[in-house]
């Protein structure tokens, strides 16, 4: 039990994730790793964090693709955190899909990952924050620099995007004042490794500031977020200005 600042991260055991879960560390925040396949990296990431830095944590493992799981590590945070005022929506998949392919299959998985899920968490987040006057809450939600489009190759997971990103200033409307509700939409970012180095060149001509993103730039909107207390409702666009000429 602790009643240190305490933080859940969804898909936290690789890429952005992990940076994040590294950079809260580093604030002293206890944390919570979340996994569903990933349970060697998420297990090593959390030993390596209380190592260097001093701080007290789980892992956990849930198939977000249902929404039990959700329920499941709420259940969690609320009997064993007291003080868990942080939670960040981040677990994500990321599949071509056009309207006509199998619902079942290509909605109904983006549905869930994307925006039951997190809907499940959030709501549990802030029955607990109000009911245990938890002071500093925050939601964070990971969105898409792509929310600004409607023509895309990815059109469930955008759609599902596009859910949560609604969501966020709901929300935000909703729980206030005992809960910051936010977005970071990032661009494409450097660690990324799906795509062909032709097709990353293609996309950098596209970007305004001739770059693509690196995970220090999620990182910094991360500290930002957190440090700025009147920030609440916003979707903060971490793309060099792609969003505003639909590039990539």
């Amino acid at each position: 039990m602790t009643n240190k600042n305490t933080a859940l991260i969804t898909g936290a055991s690789q890429r952005l994730g992990k940076e994040m879960a590294i950079c809260l560390a580093k604030k002293g925040f206890d944390l919570v790793i979340h996994y569903n396949k990933s349970q060697a990296q998420a297990t090593q990431l959390l030993q390596e964090l209380k190592q260097h830095y001093n701080i007290n944590g789980a892992t956990i493992d849930g198939d977000l693709s249902d929404k039990s799981s959700a329920k499941k590590i709420a259940n969690f945070m609320c009997e064993n955190y007291p003080n868990w005022n942080l939670l960040i929506n981040n677990s994500s998949i990321f599949k071509k899909s056009k309207f006509l392919d199998d619902l079942d299959e290509a909605f109904e998985n983006n549905l869930a990952i994307h925006f039951t899920s997190p809907l499940y968490l959030s709501h549990f987040f802030a029955k607990n924050v109000i009911a245990k006057k938890i002071k500093n809450a925050q939601i964070i939600n990971m969105l898409d620099k792509n929310i600004a489009r409607n023509d895309t190759a990815y059109f469930y997971y955008l759609l599902s995007k596009k859910f949560l990103a609604e969501f966020t200033k709901m929300l935000a409307l909703e729980v206030a004042p005992h809960i910051r509700v936010n977005g970071i939409a990032p661009g494409y970012v450097a660690l990324e490794t799906i795509f062909s180095t032709e097709y990353v060149e293609k996309i950098i001509t596209k970007i305004p500031l001739q770059k693509i993103c690196d995970t220090k730039n999620i990182v910094q909107t991360l500290e930002f977020l957190l440090e700025n207390d009147f920030i609440n409702g916003q979707i903060l666009s971490i793309d060099g200005g792609a969003s505003l000429n639909h590039a990539g």
